[in-house]
């Protein structure tokens, strides 16, 4: 099926009247489409859970009618498609603590589990052990006159001879205060800025395709690229990483470095409504079609989308019944089920072909489709055996397997 996700504001507006003409069209065509939620949507759903809350409620239903069970997880390092309704969905998660997520970056926290966890296997202050460990090797830190103001911003308490274990505390302070705070963030931002680590206030204009070329551009001056820069600031990190952690980094560096940065205007927004657009983002690019209302998030998905060469069409609500419309398979009656697929085949949309090596073996030709066929396939490659003149069809779909 042609698989759709629709961003957060799509589906909370679709309840409006305005959107009463796309909400009937997705409804009438559940069965021809695909419109699958993510851990994304409940990031923005959850925002407005409370037991007095009807509106939540209210939400949650809409999210269930137009999406179904169709459910977008992570698991094992991939995005797999799950069974699973948003109600099944919220009684599993409902429970959990928010910002419970922040706990990574308390090291003092972390010390004193480690030693009750040492106690238990008879290591008494295990963690006490590390910690002094790291307090006797210096961080490294180099405050030039250049970098000073910056690195105070981010590290208040370090100096020169400052220890791992400062520079262990000070970076959690300051990626707890950068998660929390949404005017920290945007000091911090304008701080990166004021250093010159801000993209031509013309960037706005550049195509999509472009973006990442002339950023690459802008960071010659330090001697690296995009891509480069995402894998630092992942590797400073972690070890490891994923290509989730990569596509949703690369969002991030795009707001900080001030390509279409968000403003964060309530005073209950932080990083992390950047990074939850930045998941909407990564799941959508494991559809056919990414519909949004945020032009700012729109623009950078296209750009990540372009840079990782992912062909996933991105649409407003306002453009998106044209566009499916022209795409959905309808068969015509009259015709043979054969002639209908074959009205498929065109020679200006050939791919790929291989002339046959052998007489035996056929012409086979990859053709990209104008509509999907059935509704799902949007390839089909057809093997032409000219002895036998045997035609066989077969409908292939273009599936993400790596942003990276």
């Amino acid at each position: 099926m042609i698989r759709v996700y629709l961003d957060w504001n799509v589906i909370s507006n679709l309840k409006k009247p305005e959107f009463k003409a796309l909400d009937d069209f997705i409804l009438l065509h559940k069965e021809r489409l695909l419109f699958p939620y993510s851990p994304a949507h409940f990031k923005d759903l959850m925002k407005s859970f409370s037991p007095e809350n009807t509106k939540f409620e209210t939400d949650l239903k809409k999210l269930q009618e137009i999406c179904g069970k169709h459910y977008l997880g992570w698991r094992d390092n991939q995005v797999v498609p799950l069974f699973g309704t948003p109600q099944e969905y919220f009684e599993n998660s409902k429970d959990q603590p928010e910002n419970s997520y922040l706990d990574e970056f308390d090291f003092e926290k972390h010390v004193s589990d480690l030693d009750d966890l040492g106690k238990d296997l008879g290591l008494d202050n295990a963690g006490t052990m590390i910690k002094d460990l790291l307090q006797n090797q210096i961080s490294g830190i180099n405050l030039t006159e250049e970098s000073k103001g910056l690195l105070n911003k981010m590290f208040p308490n370090l100096n020169n001879d400052s220890s791992l274990w400062d520079f262990v505390k000070d970076y959690g302070s300051f990626t707890k205060s950068l998660m929390q705070s949404g005017s920290y963030y945007r000091d911090f931002r304008k701080n990166l800025g004021e250093y010159g680590f801000k993209v031509d206030a013309n960037s706005g204009n550049w195509n999509e395709d472009e973006v990442i070329q002339n950023i690459d551009i802008f960071l010659k001056s330090i001697n690296t690229s995009f891509r480069e820069y995402v894998d630092t600031i992942l590797k400073s990190q972690q070890d490891k990483y994923s290509y989730y952690d990569f596509f949703t980094t690369a969002y991030l560096v795009l707001d900080m470095i001030g390509y279409k940065s968000d403003k964060l205007p309530k005073s209950t927004d932080n990083i992390q409504n950047i990074q939850v657009d930045a998941d909407h983002a990564f799941y959508g690019a494991h559809c056919d079609y990414f519909i949004g209302m945020d032009k700012k998030l729109l623009l950078k998905s296209k750009v990540l989308y372009s840079e990782f060469k992912l062909p996933i069409k991105v649409l407003t609500p306002d453009q998106f019944i044209g566009e499916i419309n022209a795409v959905i398979h309808l068969e015509d009656d009259k015709k043979h089920l054969i002639d209908n697929i074959f009205e498929f085949y065109k020679k200006e949309k050939i791919v790929e072909s291989w002339p046959p090596v052998e007489e035996s073996e056929p012409v086979v030709e990859a053709v990209k489709l104008d509509k999907y066929l059935f509704d799902f396939f949007n390839y089909a490659v057809y093997s032409y055996y000219q002895s036998e003149e045997i035609m066989i069809i077969t409908g292939c779909i273009s599936i993400l397997r790596s942003l990276h």
